[in-house]
């Protein structure tokens, strides 16, 4: 794939939203990390008691990190409108778990006291529990940001996204990141439904404006037309 300078400098307007909010947010989302709240509301339920923990799932959850910047850039360069759209439900929907986590502080308390084992999965199960707080989990950003990913694929026209395999490979990697936030008990069951919740209402209320605004933009070419008339 060649691209003109001219294109890359397109490309490079396009994702420029995108990498200003990522340092806003990280500065958001450390602070929000760091100031300890009064109170917390805790979003268990007697399910996520029932879960057992696997460090195995260390595996999967990981993934997340190198699998956002993958569908981001491949639609970048490959689907534009599916770029534009997956990064504004990404940034909509953390610039939300920011405000829900400032206003309403939550903490889980499902971790084990201990990881034992020296194998490989145990010990970055350590690292992991060492360097992210269990707090404000709710609605998980995890799995959040891997229904965005999911549904990218799916709304995508280039060939990657409409291939039969890559999209049961993406289907079967968003299972198992959402499944391991609950068995790595980073998050509760509700934490992940808040997630779906949160990204079908997203979706919904951007459809219906990006209606209205391009029903206002068809009105308004039309009258322009009829006054030249």
């Amino acid at each position: 794939m060649r691209l003109e300078k001219a294109d890359l400098k397109r490309k490079l307007r396009v994702v420029t939203p995108m990498l200003i909010f990522l340092v806003i947010y990280m500065i958001f989302f450390f602070l929000v990390e760091r100031i300890e709240a009064g109170s917390y509301y805790v979003p268990e339920v007697p399910i996520d008691h029932q879960i057992p923990f696997i460090p195995a799932f260390i595996i999967p959850y990981v993934m997340w990190f190198p699998w956002i910047p993958f569908i981001c850039l491949w639609a970048l360069f490959t689907d534009e409108n599916a770029y534009i759209r997956i990064s504004r439900f990404l940034m909509i929907g953390m610039s939300l778990f920011i405000v829900i986590s400032a206003l309403f502080p939550t903490k889980l308390f499902l971790r084990p006291e201990t990881v034992p084992g020296k194998d490989f999965c145990s010990a970055m199960v350590r690292y992991l529990h060492k360097i992210d707080t269990p707090t404000n989990v709710f609605p998980s950003i995890h799995v959040y940001d891997t229904l965005v990913l999911l549904y990218g694929v799916f709304i995508g026209k280039c060939k990657l996204f409409q291939n039969k395999i890559f999209r049961a490979f993406s289907i079967l990697l968003t299972i198992a990141i959402c499944l391991a936030t609950c068995f790595l008990k980073q998050h509760s069951v509700l934490d992940g439904i808040a997630a779906l919740v949160l990204l079908i209402l997203v979706i919904v209320i951007y459809d219906a404006v990006e209606k209205i605004v391009k029903k206002k933009k068809g009105n308004a070419v039309s009258d322009a037309s009829s006054d030249n008339e």
